[in-house]
Parts: structure tokens; sequence; C-alpha cells
């Protein structure tokens, strides 16, 4: 008797090439050498095929917060890119992750006064790191700043929740991605890791808020 395929199981079935897509887009500009626009397309089809996962395991607001982020991945990677829509493509996917949160909280409880702890430690590495990037943010000073509050909420409210380890640990890789982000374009730092160190941390994020808000029985 032949096996039926489930939506979720079709689900399951794209995040072996979403992982592969994003794998090619980390060699871009070298080995791959993808012209303009197609690896613009490369850079969010990974997350694209993520944000069909989640909608076919019927997660719709993670399907949503995916989606905001692969349209933040095109606008950066236009020619110029669109900065201020890219931030705030993110910013509205990061609320959408920050809603998601907010439920389980609702549902689930907190983690206590560990999780209180971890999100008043983190708060305060966010203020500090705002602070010290301000002087070189120049004309995007109010849409990073912003940024910088709805991804640091939603993080600390990542910290607070029940929600899966996985989740919570991507959570905290989008933070550290977009903290290697700012740092190149506020302080000038940019070593040759910095690039693969962005687009590695910033899927293993993603990777670990479709897994584990989409399943919550993972720990």
């Amino acid at each position: 008797m032949a096996t039926a395929i489930t939506p979720g199981r079709t689900g399951t079935l794209l995040l072996v090439p979403a992982l592969l897509l994003a794998t090619f887009y980390l060699f871009d500009g070298t080995a791959l050498g993808l012209p303009y626009p197609w690896n613009a397309a490369l850079k969010a089809s990974g997350i694209v095929l993520l944000a069909l996962y989640a909608g076919l395991k019927r997660f719709p607001l993670v399907a949503l917060a995916l989606a905001l982020s692969a349209v933040g991945d095109v606008m950066l990677a236009l020619q110029p890119a669109q900065m201020t829509f890219g931030i705030a493509a993110f910013g509205l996917a990061h609320i959408v992750y920050a809603v998601i949160f907010i439920n389980l909280i609702r549902t689930g409880g907190t983690r206590g006064l560990s999780g209180y702890a971890a999100a008043g430690v983190l708060a305060l590495i966010g203020i500090v790191l705002l602070l010290w990037l301000q002087p070189g943010m120049g004309d995007l000073r109010i849409p990073a700043t912003i940024y910088n509050g709805v991804i640091v909420v939603m993080a600390c409210l990542a910290l607070m929740s029940r929600a899966p380890m996985i989740a919570v640990a991507g959570a905290l890789l989008f933070v550290l991605s977009d903290t290697l982000i700012a740092l190149g374009l506020f302080m000038d730092y940019d070593p040759a890791w910095r690039g693969p160190a962005v687009w590695v941390t910033y899927v293993a994020a993603q990777f670990g808020l479709a897994l584990g808000l989409t399943d919550p029985r993972k720990s």
C-alpha cells in the first residue's frame, strides 16, 4: 500500500533544499558568482522554502515571519540596497516572532526567575550596544534604533517563554547575526570572517525558529 504524502511530510521535505540553497548563497561571489539579480533571488530562496514549510505545517504566523524575512533579504540584496525597506521588513518579522512568543507565554507560562534574569541581561547588553553604535548610524539612526529595540524585545520574550530551546537559540542567533551586521555598517568593522559569519548565524537562526516554533514538542 502506498504511503500517503501529508502536508506536514511534504513540508519536511522542503528543509533539505532550503538548507542547500542557503549554503549555495554562502559561496556566492566566489565559487558561484551568480549575476544580479539572480544572486538576490538565491539569497531569499532558502527562507522562502522555510516559509512554505511553516505554512504546510499549519503555523501561519511563523510562515509570515519567514516570508517577511525573505522580503528583507531581497531589499538588502538589491542594487542599490534598500536599507530602510529591508530594516522595516525584518522589523515586522521580529514583531510577528514576538507575538508568537507572547502567545507561548500566555498558554504555557514563563521559565520563571532564570528566564527573567536572562532577558534582563540581554536587554542591558542591547542598550549598551545601541549607545555604542549610535554615533555611526547617520541617516539610519531612527530606523536602526527602532529595529534594535524590536529584536531585543523579541529575543527577551523568547528567553522568558517556555519555547523549545532550539527556537530560543534561533532568537539569540538572530541578535548575534544583526550585531555583526551593525558592526560592519556603523563601526566599519569588516574582517574577512564577518560576512560568512553573518550569513551562517542568520540561517541557523531562521532554521531554529522555524523548527522550534512549528513543533512545540521539541525541547
